[in-house]
């Protein structure tokens, strides 16, 4: 039997301080306060009553969760498994009636712990699993495919499953299925809203009934701004369920998810009578702007990248004059990090780079909200553009057309909050800045009309015909009666970050759908 624990008078950071070779960030490892750990558990035990359980922490880290559930249930079985050897042995300590053992849930290392619960036990599936934006799993092909294959729907197109924190979710969803339990995780809330999400939601929803969900709001823990929630779901051992319940700030209420998005939260009526209206009366921004693409993304700005053209031309210059045995002079003479040296030791295979200052380029970091309506003096640099440095960046200069060097350019964001939109009015590269689009002002006739993929094949700018502004038809005689297309770019701009769109739309659809424009009659500001 697991000892009893007083969690609140252990700090979760202190104890993994002691293990600093651990690349938190890397791995997604950001431990859980104790009072996030009793809300979880308690809103957990809640659909559990008193029958014989097992605890089930994929991720448990130095045992938060483990020592809880061993304080509340101790009768329990408790099980966890933990990537680090060291971790583990700690969470072990604190909890030496648990079964920890040192593994990988994504990779098989469940299995062993799972065959040991009795029979007639139900399952609490519970902990803080990690995020970290792309998951180690996607290197691993043949992991990757069997965590994909636990989510049998299509994943909407430009989305793909990344974080680690999904594949937990899959795993303990396949497990609860098809015997009695309650899973209870700690996710970002990008979960409960995010486009990308749609087909998990549906896949948790359709295998689980939903029961409890608290937005935690961002910052619960140290060092992250990350906004979090609390879900709660139990195995379908009954055909119908109540409504789940939401929580934010104290306020809670009853709601329904609904498709096509299947949103993990309520949505305000006036949000949803707006969003009808809008899309009566006008066009998706997609549709009314055809032609949009992501910016370039660098991913080394330290040295592609500089507010003064004639120090970055100066760097590279320098760069390429680099011996593999020189190498670490340059960039302590440069200001480049140490920890830098690898990625420029990579850059430096191959050909010989021969520097042309033609490649020195005007570079805008958009900041997204920060730079609602258009960017600030500090935003403007310089890049170096060429393409043996910036591969990835290829498919976005590619062929006879360069989208950069348009002088006016609209930029915004789709389906991630907060929305916002901005004017550049300056040729110029457009930096990649999360999944802010840019779109030109005016494209080549047969790009707005077929499509970028026509670029491919081109070999001379005059084959992809004129320039014609960047508007759907509807939209173009929409311009017109604002005094043209850079009115139109204008009124979208006002548009996007105005009023209604932050806060009435924005807050409910802003994470899943693409914002309608109205055209008919005065567009909302």
């Amino acid at each position: 039997m697991a000892r009893s624990i007083d969690t609140h008078e252990v700090d979760e950071e202190r104890l993994v301080r002691q293990f600093p070779g651990i690349d938190r960030k890397a791995v997604g490892a950001f431990f859980t306060p104790a009072p996030i750990v009793e809300r979880t558990l308690a809103l957990a035990l809640a659909h559990l009553g008193q029958k014989p359980l097992t605890v089930v922490d994929p991720a448990c880290g130095a045992g938060a969760f483990l020592a809880a559930a061993a304080k509340h249930r101790p009768d329990a079985r408790l099980c966890g498994l933990e990537l680090d050897a060291g971790v583990a042995r700690m969470c072990q300590a604190r909890v030496p009636g648990a079964d920890v053992r040192v593994g990988d849930a994504l990779r098989g290392g469940l299995e062993p712990l799972l065959a040991g619960t009795p029979e007639g036990h139900a399952e609490l599936w519970v902990g803080n699993p990690p995020y970290n934006g792309t998951s180690p799993v996607l290197k691993d092909a043949d992991a990757y495919a069997r965590l994909r294959a636990l989510m049998p729907l299509a994943m909407p197109p430009g989305t793909s499953l990344r974080d680690d924190f999904a594949f937990f979710l899959l795993v303990a969803t396949k497990r609860l299925a098809t015997r009695p339990g309650v899973l209870a995780f700690i996710t970002p809330a990008s979960l409960l809203e995010a486009f990308s999400y749609t087909s998990l939601r549906r896949v948790l929803l359709d295998a689980l009934h939903l029961r409890e969900v608290v937005d935690l709001g961002p910052g619960m823990f140290r060092g992250t701004q990350v906004r979090t929630c609390i879900t709660v779901w139990t195995s379908r051992s009954s055909s119908d369920a109540p409504a789940p319940r939401y929580e934010y700030k104290g306020a809670g209420q009853c709601f329904t998810p609904e498709p096509p998005e299947w949103r993990l939260s309520p949505i305000a009526r006036e949000a949803v009578e707006l969003d009808a209206d809008w899309r009566a009366r006008g066009e998706l921004l997609t549709t009314l702007i055809p032609v949009s693409l992501p910016g370039v993304k660098t991913r080394f700005d330290e040295l592609l990248v500089d507010a003064d053209e004639d120090r970055l031309l100066v760097r590279v210059r320098a760069f390429a004059a680099a011996t593999d045995d020189t190498l670490e002079d340059f960039a302590r003479e440069h200001g480049l990090e140490p920890a830098l040296l690898p990625k420029l030791r990579a850059l430096k295979q191959g050909p010989a780079l021969e520097v042309d200052a033609c490649h020195v380029r005007p570079f805008f970091r958009y900041g997204g909200a920060r730079h609602r309506g258009a960017l600030p003096p500090e935003a403007r640099a310089y890049c170096y553009l060429d393409r043996r440095l910036v591969p990835r960046g290829d498919h976005r200069l590619r062929g006879p057309y360069d989208p950069h060097q348009e002088a006016v350019k609209l930029l915004f964001n789709v389906r991630e909050l907060p929305l916002s939109a901005a004017l550049l009015e300056e040729p110029g590269c457009v930096h990649d800045h999360r999944h802010a689009r840019f779109a030109p002002l005016y494209v080549p006739q047969r790009v707005r009309d077929e499509g970028l993929v026509i670029t491919r094949g081109a070999t001379s700018r005059e084959e992809l015909g004129p320039d014609v502004p960047n508007l759907s038809p509807r939209g173009r005689a929409w311009a017109e009666g604002l005094g043209g297309p850079e009115e139109a770019f204008r009124a979208v701009v006002r548009f996007l970050n105005g009023a209604q769109v932050q806060r009435v739309w924005g807050p409910a659809f802003g994470a899943s759908r693409v914002v309608p424009v109205p055209l008919d009659g005065p567009l909302p500001e």
